[in-house]
C-alpha cells in the first residue's frame, strides 16, 4: 500500500467509522449528496432479442428543480458544519490530552521483562497523552534468585513517592494518572502499594507468565471466592503470624521453623492457583477482608503483625494499598526463600510512627534456627 492510498484509507475510515455527534451530521450530508445528484436524471436502457424485449426505464424526478437545490445545498452545508465541527472537536481534545500525564511504574526483579516494557503497552493504549515512566530495577541486588541484598533494594523503592510528587505538581489532580505494574518479592510490592495508598488514580497492571506480557485486571468478574481460616494457638499476646495462602499454600513448617511459640492465623483459597488473581474485584473484596483480620487482631491487643503472604505481584500491592498506614499496627512482610535454611530471613517492616520509613528487618535466630542452620 503506498503512501496515497494509506492516507485515503485512513481518512475515509476516519470521516465514516469515528463515532462523534460531528461526524454524524458530516455523513447524513454525505448520504443525501448523491440523492440530490440524482434528482433530474432520467435514462432508459433496452435489451432486444428476437422473441424478448427487456427494458429498464428511470423516469427524471418529478421533484423542483428549486428543491433539488436546496437539497444538494443542505448536503454541501451539513458535510460542511460536521466538518468543520470534528476538526475544532479533535484540536480541543487533542490539546487536553496532551496536558494529561500518565505515569508508568515499572518494577523488575524475579522475571526480565525489559523485552515488553510497561512504557510500551502504556504508550498504545493513552494515544495522545504525555507519557512518563520509571523502572526500578532490583536485579542487581539478586544472587541465585535469592535477594542477597534487601537493604540496598528498599533504597529504590523509598525514592517512589518523590518521583510521583515530582510530576504530579506540574499538573491538576484529575489530570494525572498511574500505571503499576511489577514482579518483584512480595514484601517489596506490599510496600509499593501501601506507599501509593493515597493516589486515587492507579492502574494495576501483572505479568502474564503464559503470554509474557503485561494484562489488566478484569473489573467486573469475581468467582466469590473466601478465606478459609483457622487457628494455632500459643503463648504469645504481642506478636502474632498472619499467614495468607493466595497463589500456593504459605510453607507452615518453615513459619514453625522462624517463628517459634507465636500464635497463628491462617487464611486460605481454596483454589490456590497461579491464575487466580485477574479479578480487581476479588482482589479488593479480599484485601478488606483481610484489614478487617488485622483490626481483629488489633483489638485483640497484638501489635506486632509477621505477614507471611504467598501471592502475585498485584495481589500484593492491592493488600498494601489496603494498609491503612496511621491506624493499623505495626506489620512486617516476610520474604520466602524456599533453599534457605532460613526460609524467611527478612522483611519489610512498616511502622505507623510518624516520620518512621519502612526498614529491613531480620528474623531473629532463635533456639530451633540455630539447630537447622
Amino acid at each position: 500500500m503506498n503512501l496515497l492510498t494509506y492516507i485515503v484509507v485512513q481518512t475515509i475510515n476516519w470521516l465514516f467509522r469515528k463515532r462523534s455527534p460531528a461526524l454524524l451530521i458530516f455523513r447524513t450530508g454525505a448520504y443525501f449528496f448523491p440523492i440530490t445528484l440524482m434528482g433530474g436524471v432520467a435514462f432508459n436502457v433496452q435489451y432486444v432479442t428476437a422473441n424478448q424485449l427487456i427494458s429498464l426505464d428511470i423516469a427524471g424526478s418529478d421533484v423542483p428543480a428549486l428543491l433539488v437545490s436546496i437539497g444538494f445545498y443542505f448536503s454541501i452545508l451539513l458535510m460542511a458544519i460536521g466538518l468543520a465541527w470534528e476538526i475544532v472537536r479533535s484540536v480541543i481534545e487533542h490539546r487536553q490530552l496532551a496536558k494529561q500525564i500518565v505515569f508508568a511504574i515499572e518494577q523488575r526483579g524475579l522475571v526480565n521483562t525489559s523485552d515488553s516494557p510497561l512504557s510500551e503497552h502504556v504508550q498504545k493504549k493513552y494515544k495522545g497523552r504525555n507519557i512518563s515512566n520509571t523502572v526500578i530495577d532490583i536485579r542487581d541486588s539478586l544472587a541465585n534468585g535469592t535477594v542477597s541484598q534487601p537493604k540496598l533494594a528498599l533504597k529504590k523503592f523509598l525514592n517512589l513517592e518523590h518521583s510521583i510528587e515530582e510530576r504530579r505538581n506540574s499538573v491538576a489532580a484529575e489530570d494525572f494518572h498511574i500505571v503499576y505494574g511489577g514482579l518483584v518479592p512480595v514484601p517489596f510490592a506490599f510496600l509499593s502499594g501501601y506507599l501509593l495508598d493515597d493516589e486515587s488514580h492507579i492502574e494495576v497492571l501483572d505479568w502474564d507468565r503464559q503470554l509474557s506480557s503485561w494484562k489488566e485486571l478484569d473489573p467486573i468478574s469475581d468467582d466469590n471466592e473466601k478465606f478459609e481460616k483457622t487457628i494455632k494457638h500459643a503463648d504469645s499476646k504481642e506478636s502474632i503470624v498472619l499467614a495468607v495462602s493466595f497463589s500456593y499454600p504459605v510453607d507452615e513448617k518453615a513459619i514453625d521453623l522462624c517463628f517459634p511459640k507465636m500464635p497463628q492465623i491462617h487464611l486460605k483459597l481454596r483454589e490456590k492457583r497461579f491464575d487466580n488473581h485477574w479479578s480487581s474485584k476479588k482482589q479488593s473484596r479480599l484485601a478488606y477482608d483481610l484489614i478487617e483480620e488485622v483490626k481483629n487482631l488489633m483489638e485483640e491487643g497484638y501489635n506486632d503483625i509477621h505477614l507471611v503472604l504467598a501471592s502475585q505481584n498485584s495481589v500484593a500491592f492491592k493488600f498494601g494499598q489496603a494498609y491503612d498506614r496511621r491506624n493499623l499496627p505495626h506489620i512486617t512482610i516476610y520474604q520466602y526463600e524456599k533453599d534457605n535454611k532460613i526460609p524467611y530471613p527478612w522483611g519489610v517492616s512498616i511502622t505507623n510512627l510518624p516520620h518512621a520509613e519502612p526498614s529491613i528487618r531480620l528474623t531473629e535466630f532463635n533456639d530451633d534456627l540455630k539447630q537447622a542452620v
